[in-house]
């Protein structure tokens, strides 16, 4: 890897971590690389079937169980947090400039104090930008949307937000479904903006490889977890998206 390649990337102020499983492994690595030139402050936080296997990449490595999933990766992305925000990308997504996209999320959180999510535009996610858009906004010269989710594929999230989500019980949540929900509830609970950022695109494959139904039983017992001010910021936003939806449909 490149930990060499740039002297500012000792200023950059956020733990990156991507997530990998079995078959994305080598993207893992890619983005690793890609990221390399920009900051030192890896980590790769994976699972594979073959319990010997190990990645051979020179970053922070946390090995989770194979029969565990996002919510357990997530889990340990926070726990192993420890600067002012956390970017976390799926290894299964693929980005022109990931370089470009790490410098753009540092440079957001580092002068706006008022974001609590951050996410690129994703393509390949129920949660697209025309469906979750709430309005355009020019903060502090930069043109961004405020949104109802962002979704769990590529996100930053401030440290106000990452405190609140450590103290949340993933043990019952196999799947990781809900944890959009709650830190996009948490950062306008918390009068923090939620906002997708067009400077950069992410493709993300739009199929999964479990049971949907389980997780989103799973989700609705997690959800449980908010508070009464988080919960009011849920139904705020699911019914923004409900409207949303109602809105496509009337036009066709």
């Amino acid at each position: 890897m490149n930990f060499d390649k740039d002297v500012s990337q000792q200023q950059l102020l956020t733990n990156i971590f991507i997530i990998s499983w079995a078959g994305q492994h080598e993207n893992a690595i890619f983005i690793a690389n890609q990221i390399s030139f920009v900051t030192n402050k890896i980590t790769i936080v994976y699972s594979d079937p073959n319990s010997d296997f190990l990645l051979d990449v020179p970053c922070v490595l946390i090995k989770r169980p194979n029969d565990l999933f996002w919510g357990d990766k997530f889990e340990a992305s926070l726990h192993a947090c420890k600067d002012d925000f956390m970017l976390v990308i799926h290894a299964d997504c693929k980005c022109d400039d990931w370089k470009g996209l790490v410098i753009r999320c540092n440079e957001i959180f580092s002068k706006n104090k008022d974001i609590g999510v951050w996410a690129p535009k994703i393509e390949g996610t129920p949660y697209y930008l025309e469906r979750t858009k709430i309005a355009s906004i020019e903060y502090n010269a930069l043109s961004l949307s405020l949104v109802a989710q962002t979704d769990g594929i590529v996100f930053a999230l401030s440290l106000p937000v990452v405190n609140r989500m450590k103290k949340i019980n993933y043990m019952n949540n196999k799947y990781g479904w809900g944890i959009d929900w709650i830190f996009c509830c948490t950062a306008y609970a918390l009068n923090l903006m939620v906002v997708v950022d067009e400077k950069h695109t992410v493709i993300h494959p739009l199929h999964r490889g479990y049971d949907t139904r389980q997780a989103v039983m799973e989700m609705n017992t997690f959800l449980k977890q908010l508070t009464t001010v988080e919960f009011i910021q849920y139904r705020l936003l699911s019914s923004y998206l409900k409207l949303s939806d109602i809105k496509t449909i009337a036009k066709v």
